[in-house]
């Protein structure tokens, strides 16, 4: 691991790794995962992975990385060397807070002994486990690989393991599925007492096989039976010394997913692997820039791009121009580069000034030649989808947003952008207001798509 004595100085980072390999694809699973792999292909990506988490050596001497979150797929089905080589090019290439968070997803049927120890030796020291149901026939239904019972044996083993920050993924409303027996699923998890929980209503997401079999999807509880059994998972939890902090988790006092929490205030985090997504503040010569990209979304691609990385030169910074307009006086400059194309189509800053009417050119952005040349998607977020995030993801999290960050983020005050929403929701009880904090109530939770989505400009 990178020493450095002067941490406090460098900027705060999370990172995202994703490991995109599954034994078996959920029924209800949309993510970008692979079932079925050849331990070939995942040799290769993760070589790939590494160079291109190597070519970001010269940018993390900035940076002290506070989070890593190693997610899926499921990171546990593959083999334990992957994940070693991985952790220690990490630490070769960033600057490890002695304090970090470092979590790993894993799925029961895979959380083997001797995975679960090398986890530890290497430094991970949180483990989120998908058990998603105790009922064998709900997880047959869901297409989950493994049974109750091998969750039990995981769990137990993750404790000899030493690992005293688990968290317990449970899914709620699966087609066929009353109350008691979700309920039993919750008292039998909290009988283990893990420190975190992620208690989630199953989403029926288009092109999965889930959502084109009529006969479960005729068996989905309805909207008030879903809403009574999230305000009962709310009940017992707090019941049994869980605090809700965000719409679906659930922590002891100490144990909130610092990394989820990076996501939900607008920290920083750079995503590695494919299609991880990023976001970043690039210096310009007036300040900050927030800069979105993600990589590649197809297996071949993606080694086609890093497998033949071999990481940055000497001269990796380059100085880029950026065309601003004005947006209005509330919003600031809301500066995309040539609008929402993507960077990587733009290779000569000259050429690009020249070629430009996007408006007077003020400033200098710099950034990577890397992250231009190898991403996707790039561009500099506009003023509003700053303000636009800060209100939805910070009312996801049940302390809510605050009128002086707003302020102090955005140089004007909350009520002059979102008044006329704040005292809709205000007066109908969905909104209240505490101090300098503005949040959900509990009716406002059980609707909060609905509210959240009068925060769009």
């Amino acid at each position: 691991m990178k020493e450095d004595t002067s941490q406090k100085e460098l900027r705060p980072l999370s990172l995202y790794i994703h490991i995109p390999f599954c034994k078996a694809k959920c029924a209800y699973c949309d993510f970008l995962s692979f079932g079925g792999q050849s331990g070939e292909k995942r040799r290769q990506y993760i070589e790939a992975l590494c160079k291109e988490i190597t070519a970001y050596e010269e940018m993390a001497k900035e940076y002290c990385v506070k989070t890593i979150f190693i997610g899926g797929g499921t990171p546990s089905y593959i083999e334990l060397s992957l994940i070693e080589q991985v952790m220690d090019t990490v630490k070769e290439v960033f600057v490890i807070d002695e304090d970090v968070e470092i979590t790993i997803e894993g799925n029961p049927d895979s959380l083997t002994e001797d995975k679960l120890a090398g986890y530890r030796k290497m430094g991970i020291n949180r483990l989120s486990i998908g058990l998603q149901s105790a009922d064998d026939e709900m997880l047959k239904i869901l297409g989950r690989v493994h049974t109750f019972d091998q969750f039990l044996i995981a769990y137990d083993n993750a404790r000899k393991a030493g690992f005293t920050n688990i968290n317990v993924d449970l899914m709620s409303g699966l087609p066929g599925e009353d109350k008691e027996t979700y309920l039993h699923t919750l008292d039998t998890v909290l009988n283990l007492c893990p420190e975190h929980i992620s208690a989630y209503s199953l989403i029926v997401e288009d092109e999965t096989p889930l959502a084109e079999d009529e006969e479960l999807l005729a068996r989905l509880p309805s909207e008030e039976d879903d809403r009574e059994l999230y305000t009962e998972t709310g009940n017992r939890l707090l019941s049994k010394g869980y605090t809700r902090y965000e719409i679906s988790n659930y922590a002891r006092e100490g144990y909130e997913c610092r990394h989820n929490i990076v996501y939900w205030t607008g920290g920083e985090y750079l995503g590695l692997g494919l299609g991880a997504s990023s976001y970043l503040k690039i210096e310009s010569g007036d300040g900050h820039k927030k800069l979105r990209f993600h990589d590649v979304e197809t297996m071949k691609e993606y080694l086609d791009r890093f497998a033949t990385l071999s990481g940055m030169e000497k001269d990796a910074y380059t100085g880029f121009y950026e065309g601003y307009e004005m947006y209005d006086e509330y919003y600031g400059y809301a500066g995309d580069i040539c609008g929402e194309d993507m960077l990587s189509d733009v290779y000569d800053a000259s050429s690009f000034a020249e070629d430009s009417d996007a408006g007077e050119m003020e400033g200098e952005i710099v950034f990577l030649e890397f992250i231009r040349d190898y991403y996707k998607d790039l561009y500099f977020q506009k003023r509003k989808d700053e303000m636009e995030e800060f209100m939805f993801l910070g009312l996801r999290m049940t302390g809510g947003v605050s009128k002086a960050e707003f302020q102090k983020r955005f140089s004007t005050g909350i009520e002059t952008i979102y008044g006329k929403v704040l005292e809709k929701y205000e007066k109908n009880g969905l909104l209240t207001e505490k101090g300098d904090r503005i949040f959900l109530t509990d009716k406002g939770i059980d609707v909060s798509n609905v509210v959240m989505a009068e925060f769009l400009l």
